[in-house]
């Protein structure tokens, strides 16, 4: 039994590991330069928005889909298969984006959203197994260990394709495409045999009916949201705040590239520090959030991310920009991790799936706005500074809505397997 439930937390901080390869490859640092520079040439700052509209589109059909899904995921008892569904899915899309090349912007960016949309929901699935596998007081733990092994996978991701990643080399760099599917298959196999997988909660019922029935779960929640007082709370501070980080994800490489004139192999260099920083950001963060609370350290954390914001804009050397992104590469894993710990203390054992949805949606509708925003102003004020200044005062408003948000008290007790 003990062996058991080790394995099942290998493979699920293994699918961590795997997965954070199209988040690293495709969202944050490769396809953005490749997309800005090679599929829109010639568009300058027009590339920027078409990247956020991209984001935008891909993260609404997340918000959209993501409660319903994880609601049907809970009665139908089918988490498990909705995980691999989502995971292959996301893999044979990744490999297609080979194809895309200079001026295909309109199959750039529909492969994208596409690939974005499977891989986003399929988070969902993933998170929920969170609270099956840890006991209230080792959420923080098991969650920061598992942003903890998606860096690692993002330095053995960056490392295997930094051959493909020269100067003036984009058919070098197209290759990156299908590596990345590969490594996230290889990877993830061992979540999809091992991870447990759970009865069914509604004896015979069909994949359709499981749709709908989670579509009813959606709105009767919806409609027991005000005995969720502090849970809506703090989806509220999490919808502001995570507009911030989405913004950063999906254009820190850009914004290094274009204002302050990084080339592919400072890129990867700077890509490979952020990686290395970010392990020891999710396990300190995640232990501390153990120790002291979830609320105390995100409020650390947003304290940080807004001085990442406006030191990002005002940085003038790459040096300076150096270490404001190490500071943000801390940040980033450790706010997700620690969010994902809160939200865990205060979900119902029965209703993991669903409020993680709405855990999503939260975190997706505001993602979808963070990068248009961030694309509309560079092209109205011709200044990434401008937008990026904007960042760092979407973190300070996300401060404030947290402190409104009280301590969560575990809403399930029990211990788990060390």
């Amino acid at each position: 039994m003990l062996a058991k439930a080790k394995l099942d937390r290998f493979s699920w901080l293994l699918y961590d590991f795997a997965n954070n390869s199209f988040s690293v490859m495709i969202v944050t640092f490769v396809y953005p330069v490749y997309f800005k520079n090679e599929v829109c040439a010639g568009l300058g700052n027009l590339g920027d928005l078409l990247w956020g509209i991209s984001g935008t589109f891909s993260l609404l059909g997340v918000a959209f889909l993501s409660p319903i899904l994880g609601a049907a995921a809970d009665l139908s008892g089918r988490k498990k298969i909705f995980l691999i569904a989502s995971g292959l899915g996301c893999i044979l899309l990744t490999s297609q984006l080979v194809w895309v090349g200079r001026g295909m912007v309109f199959w750039g960016m529909a492969i994208f959203i596409a690939a974005n949309i499977i891989y986003q929901t399929g988070q969902v699935f993933y998170n929920a197994f969170l609270p099956d596998l840890a006991a209230p007081q080792e959420l923080g733990r098991l969650s920061g260990f598992g942003w903890a092994a998606a860096y690692l996978g993002g330095i053995a991701i960056v490392l295997l394709a930094q051959p493909l990643l020269q100067e003036g080399e984009p058919e070098k760099a197209r290759l990156v495409f299908p590596l990345t599917a590969l490594f996230f298959l290889v990877f993830s196999l061992p979540a999809f045999w091992f991870l447990p997988s759970t009865a069914k909660r509604e004896a015979g019922l069909a994949w359709g009916d499981a749709f709908s029935a989670g579509l009813k779960q959606v709105r009767s929640t919806l409609k027991r949201l005000d005995q969720y007082r502090q849970l809506t709370r703090f989806l509220l501070a999490y919808f502001v705040y995570m507009e911030g980080v989405s913004t950063v994800v999906y254009y820190t490489s850009i914004y290094a590239r274009d204002t302050l004139g990084f080339t592919m192999v400072e890129l990867v260099r700077l890509y490979l520090g952020l990686q290395t920083v970010g392990v020891g950001g999710a396990v300190g963060f995640g232990y501390l959030s153990d120790r002291i609370g979830p609320r105390t350290v995100l409020i650390l954390i947003l304290v940080l991310w807004s001085a990442v914001g406006v030191g990002a804009a005002l940085a003038t050397s790459k040096g300076v920009f150096w270490f404001v992104a190490l500071t943000g590469a801390i940040c980033l894993a450790s706010v997700q991790a620690v969010s994902r710990s809160m939200v865990g203390l205060m979900v119902e054992p029965d209703q993991q799936a669903e409020i993680f949805g709405f855990y999503g949606i939260s975190g997706k509708l505001s993602s979808a706005f963070g990068p248009l925003l961030f694309g509309l102003i560079s092209l109205l004020s011709g200044s990434q500074r401008v937008a990026m200044l904007a960042v760092g005062l979407i973190f300070v408003a996300g401060l404030f809505l947290l402190l409104r948000v009280e301590e969560p008290v575990p809403k399930r007790e029990g211990t788990a397997c060390p």
